[in-house]
């Protein structure tokens, strides 16, 4: 029997371990000399004396306490969020087809949990990692979320009963998420009640950006942001994104002038970025810098708003950027780790991401919004080409960039420089090319990176502008006739 019967208790207990590092909490063990190597949670489960299982039930079951240690990360702008998504238990398809959410073996092990936080530091020993905070974590005590959680766990049982397994993915889901767990070997593979076909191993997970959210709530204090769901109410009758597209109906076929005028939006910069914030309800002041609102439940759900352009043609011709990659922090990344969960930042990105877009025209009577739908990237696609993209740009990394400089009267100093990274010509749904326009190759130049190993060079200009280790930064872009596929029935 644990000593532990009370959740306060057993967060008393949690709180002793704030200020710790690891070595500390493992009984003066090194990691590397540890059975708890692999998990930092192991180690925060023994510091309450409790041996690892797969049970479905609570770790500290007199308590209704489930125990779980979670890395956070320090970004460039000094803030702290999640480092990756809390993974809960294995989703067993042949139980949730017959439970009920209230009875679920989810929400009776995950109802309540004790959160650590630690600190993930890159150059340092893990050993040396701390414990940051401790929280206890009660789901049914903020009702909006909890309803949205459960919504997420009848899709997933949906999929289920339809016979549809097999096709869950991460990015369906709102806050609750249906992550792999286990390689894609035969061995991880699992039977489903109602299809032949077997599917991937998968386990509950809260996304990385509902745990920001609650890192930033209960740890940092941050201000309150933006909601769109003001009370359960509303979610009784929708599901999240049904409320999001609602607001957006009225307005199909206004013209942005129109749309400006009504909102009484005076700048015509990023104007249809301020036209969604106010369609949506939004009050936060925006900036040339951010001009969309942080929103409580985008944030949770990681959905990021895109605006898409077409000409009178119906053609975009922008494809879709976002921030550039470190060229040493790419290199030493890895798509997926040992038991197949998703390790590198672009896998992770996409299989969390839900893309709002919103979407306008030109037109004879000028640029006309044509509405707004949710996208998530399908999983068959990441694991294709978009793998075989990230893949050959960390091998070229690893490996030597290859650069070669083509006279060009048309450039500043005479020269255009060619890489050998994957182009949108090469039609792999994404592709890489530099953010900015400005061109770099100098020694800590203002737009350059530094590589993990010199460029292989063809034809190398002979100037103290063309460095061996740095080159223009460059970062992933997805094609923008693979965006147009994505909202043709909005355009046609």
């Amino acid at each position: 029997m644990s000593e532990y019967l009370t959740k306060e208790q057993v967060h008393n207990r949690a709180k002793e371990a704030v200020g710790k590092s690891m070595i500390e909490l493992n009984n003066g063990i090194p990691l590397l000399n540890s059975k708890n190597k692999n998990s930092i949670g192991d180690i925060f489960e023994s510091w309450f004396g409790k041996v690892k299982d797969s049970e479905s039930r609570p770790d500290l079951e007199e308590a209704g306490v489930e125990l779980k240690a979670t890395p956070i990360k320090k970004l460039k702008n000094g803030q702290y969020s999640a480092k990756e998504r809390l993974v809960l238990n294995i989703i067993n398809y042949n139980e949730v087809a017959e439970e009920t959410f209230e009875e679920s073996h989810f929400l009776y092990k995950n109802n309540t949990m004790e959160i650590a936080f630690y600190e993930y530091l890159k150059d340092t020993p893990k050993d040396q990692w701390t414990i940051r905070e401790a929280i206890l974590y009660e789901m049914y005590k903020n009702p909006v979320d909890f309803e949205i959680i459960r919504q997420d766990w009848e899709l997933i049982k949906k999929y289920i009963l339809d016979g549809k397994a097999h096709e869950l993915s991460e990015s369906l889901t709102n806050y609750l998420a249906p992550c792999t767990k286990g390689t894609n070997a035969v061995k991880s593979l699992r039977t489903q009640p109602y299809s032949e076909q077997k599917a991937k191993q998968r386990a509950y997970s809260l996304k990385s950006g509902y745990m920001t959210s609650i890192l930033r709530k209960y740890v940092l204090g941050d201000e309150k942001v933006d909601s769109i769901v003001k009370n359960t109410f509303q979610l009784e009758e929708n599901n999240l994104e049904d409320l999001v597209l609602e607001h957006f109906i009225p307005y199909v076929g206004q013209t942005v002038q129109s749309l400006c005028e009504k909102f009484i939006i005076k700048t015509s910069y990023q104007a249809n970025y301020r036209i969604v914030s106010s369609i949506l309800g939004l009050s936060a002041t925006v900036t040339k810098e951010e001009p969309f609102p942080r929103v409580e439940e985008f944030e949770k759900a990681s959905i990021l708003v895109k605006t898409i352009y077409f000409d009178k043609s119906g053609n975009n011709k922008e494809s879709m950027s976002f921030p550039s990659f470190n060229f040493i922090d790419l290199s030493k990344q890895v798509w997926e780790k040992e038991d197949g969960e998703p390790s590198s930042d672009w896998h992770n990105f996409l299989l969390d991401t839900r893309f709002l877009f919103v979407v306008f025209k030109e037109e004879d009577e000028g640029v006309v919004f044509k509405g707004a739908k949710f996208f998530s990237m399908p999983e068959e696609d990441i694991e294709g080409p978009v793998r075989k993209v990230w893949e050959d740009t960390v091998s070229k990394l690893r490996e030597g960039v290859e650069l070669e400089a083509i006279p060009d009267k048309s450039t500043k100093d005479g020269w255009k420089i060619k890489n050998n990274f994957i182009k949108k010509t090469d039609k792999m749904i994404c592709h890489v090319r530099p953010h900015a326009s400005q061109r770099d190759y100098s020694v800590d130049g203002r737009y350059a990176d530094k590589l993990p190993v010199p460029a292989k060079w063809i034809n190398k200009p002979d100037n103290d502008n063309y460095s061996d280790q740095w080159m223009t930064k460059q970062c992933f872009w997805i094609n923008n006739d693979y965006i147009k596929e994505q909202v043709q029935d909005l355009i046609s």
